[in-house]
């Protein structure tokens, strides 16, 4: 006769492993959601050089702590050697050879994101990081259809950041700063000088989190630069390790 502690152990060991399933479920039903919406959007609007949404594995969508968020993918070529709508594993800034790069992780962006997460103290794959509008365009300016794919970017991202809660959310680009603010509840914004000329940082606060949006690191190389390290301390506080 099995002993009491074990047939309780079992229960409590397959009753982990269901919920472990069906969270699994869940996010492969919330991705092929996505997937979906994005392709139809994608065929519709005519766009022509692929799309990219997440820069990570599909498993951030379940409770990573901090987003990062770029506009959308750049290129003048559609990349079929990159993830569409996320990384099977490892992280885009660690693991995908770009542009400008002859080895994975070299070019200077990839370089700028990873020592910003180094600096908050975060493995690449473990931050929900990707694009706020799928769609890859050679320049923000270039992309078609721009207002409907940035509304339509927003409505993903409400979805995509009620679903994770992530604690600090990260915007590269100062035109993140009027999207992320209406995903996040409209939070005010205060200005960081990060000591370059006229350009400025932003952070605020929204229930439950903290926004910072920074100016694009592909031109200004603001992390790890002893001119902006003060920025840097002034916009995460005690979450940033680097002196």
């Amino acid at each position: 006769m099995p002993c009491a502690f074990h047939s309780h152990r079992s229960r409590v060991v397959w009753a982990r492993k269901g919920r472990e399933m069906a969270d699994r479920s869940t996010n492969s039903q919330f991705c092929l959601g996505l997937q979906t919406r994005i392709e139809a959007v994608y065929r519709e609007s005519g766009y022509r050089l692929g799309w990219r949404l997440l820069c990570s594995p599909p498993s951030v969508l379940d409770g990573a702590s901090v987003a990062f968020i770029g506009l959308n993918p750049g290129g003048a070529i559609r990349r079929n050697d990159h993830g569409e709508l996320a990384m099977s594993r490892g992280s885009a800034y660690v693991d995908e050879v770009w542009d400008r790069a002859s080895a994975a992780g070299e070019n200077p962006l990839q370089k700028q994101i990873r020592a910003l997460f180094f600096g908050l103290s975060l493995v690449p794959e473990d931050v929900l990081a990707g694009n706020l509008v799928p769609f890859r365009s050679p320049s923000w300016a270039s992309l078609e259809n721009k207002d409907s794919a940035l509304l339509f970017g927003e409505q993903l991202w409400r979805e995509i950041l009620d679903r994770s809660g992530p604690e600090l959310v990260i915007g590269m680009g100062r035109e993140l700063a009027d999207p992320l603010r209406r995903i996040l509840g409209s939070p005010e914004l205060s200005k960081v000088d990060v000591n370059w000329g006229r350009v400025k940082a932003l952070k605020g606060r929204f229930p439950g989190g903290q926004l910072v949006v920074l100016p694009h690191l592909s031109r200004f190389s603001i992390v790890g630069r002893h001119q902006s390290a003060a920025a840097m301390r002034a916009l995460f506080g005690d979450r940033w390790n680097v002196a």
